[in-house]
């Protein structure tokens, strides 16, 4: 993580789960970390726990109003110069069936899921050419962008939808940044069940019996993707728990 150190991360969702772990992680590998969320009191709190070379800075942003995405670009640009890495984790499940679901929850699934993460990225890109330095993008997806289990009681909602777009989008943003030869790099990583807020949506006995991922094996990827040679591309990590739930 050494060539990381100093650089800039934007951690969208940083007051929980992975985004939380993430944020503290780089910190204390030596990175300035700016971490957006609407809760800002839970990332304000994180800034204390920081035992590394780096720092966190809290951040109020609601990733479902672009002005508040731009004025926090705006922001991180004055202050601190622009991104070096954004991880693009915030997001929302809506658990219910397409066919009864609200429009309302296909909107706000796909603005803070999928259009939200456009708005990072382009502007996370500004930043990476302004600065003319390797830069590195992740979008932290699901397993669910890439296939859909069978269960009993298939109450997905629109996520799937939200995150298989994400997917494409992984490939899309990769081939611009060849086209534009710029130095950076783009991963998706494509957790399976994470021991979140999130998964609180189902409340199946069975969905709390399934052994589940933890906040940190998602954020060892990142690491282990940051800590890579500059030469390397790793387009996509799949991360799923065994079949042996985890020890409490």
């Amino acid at each position: 993580m050494d060539k990381w150190i100093g650089k800039v991360a934007l951690v969208t969702g940083a007051s929980a789960g992975i985004g939380q772990n993430t944020a503290l992680e780089l910190a204390n590998a030596g990175m300035l970390v700016v971490g957006i969320a609407r809760r800002v009191d839970l990332v304000e709190a994180l800034c204390a726990k920081v035992t590394g070379r780096g720092k966190i800075y809290a951040r109020k942003c609601d990733v479902a109003d672009e002005d508040e995405i731009l004025q926090t670009f705006a922001w991180i640009r004055k202050e601190l110069g622009g991104v070096d890495v954004l991880i693009s984790n915030a997001g929302v499940f809506r658990c219910n069936f397409v066919t009864q679901s609200d429009s309302s929850d296909f909107r706000d699934t796909f603005t803070i899921n999928v259009v939200a993460t456009c708005i990072c990225i382009r502007e996370a890109v500004k930043d990476m050419k302004e600065r003319a330095s390797p830069g590195y993008i992740f979008i932290i997806n699901s397993i669910l962008g890439k296939r859909i289990p069978d269960v009993s009681v298939p109450m997905f909602g629109a996520y799937p939808a939200s995150k298989f777009a994400l997917t494409g989008l992984a490939e899309v943003v990769r081939k611009e940044l060849i086209y534009f030869q710029l130095p950076v790099r783009l991963t998706s990583i494509h957790p399976g069940m994470v021991q979140t807020d999130m998964i609180k949506v189902f409340d199946s006995a069975l969905a709390q019996r399934l052994p589940k991922l933890q906040v940190g094996d998602i954020t060892s990827n990142i690491v282990h993707c940051l800590t890579s040679p500059l030469d390397v591309q790793i387009d996509d990590i799949t991360v799923m728990p065994t079949m042996v739930s985890n020890p409490e």
